[in-house]
């Protein structure tokens, strides 16, 4: 897994200071008929990206995990905890990756977030961001944990730095012509991979 993160990152540069991964390994997890495990594959991508490419990092999972690779999509869903400790830990990015259905309280992550967005960090110095790898299939809408921070899809985990280069400028944490400046390099990229 650090090999392919590696190779994804060598594509799509991404480099971070002090990150914290919120993931979500709880039973809505395990996805659907169709995409069989696949929220659960997009959080393990996604934590070997953010380690690969973070000078800090730290992973913050919904239950105990041991060993990523061995993780197992179970139990009710409480991300206010990870969240809170994610903060504690004093993460410049929090990357949050899950479905949005939080239940373990309800709204509980929600409730976090509205209140360190507007009492503890209404400056927004630290970016937080929500992955969601889960469409809903009727509008391919998504479902935001909360309106206090960028949610963005996430279908597949390499495409995840170019996903937090436009939720770091929705959120004001990253200057247009940054954004700009990657997009451009993508693109390059891209035209010389055809």
């Amino acid at each position: 897994m650090q090999k392919s993160a590696r190779q994804v990152l060598y594509e799509a540069p991404l480099k971070l200071d002090r990150v914290a991964a919120v993931l979500d390994c709880s039973y809505s997890a395990s996805g659907s008929s169709e995409k069989r495990m696949r929220p659960l594959g997009v959080a393990l991508g996604v934590h070997y990206l953010l380690q690969a490419s973070a000078q800090d990092y730290r992973a913050f999972w919904t239950m105990t995990v041991e060993e990523p690779l061995a993780v197992q999509a179970r139990g009710q869903t409480d991300l206010a905890t990870p969240i809170l400790d994610a903060l504690d830990w004093g993460a410049n990015l929090v990357v949050i990756v899950s479905d949005g259905c939080d239940n373990d309280p309800p709204q509980g992550a929600a409730e976090v977030l509205r209140i360190y967005r507007e009492k503890l960090d209404p400056q927004r110095r630290v970016s937080m961001i929500h992955c969601n790898p889960v469409f809903n299939p009727e509008d391919f809408s998504l479902r935001p944990l909360s309106p206090h921070i960028p949610t963005v899809g996430l279908r597949e985990a390499e495409d995840l730095p170019t996903m937090l280069g436009f939720a770091r400028f929705a959120e004001g944490n990253v200057p247009l012509v940054e954004l700009e400046d990657y997009l451009a390099l993508r693109v390059q990229q891209f035209l010389g991979s055809i």
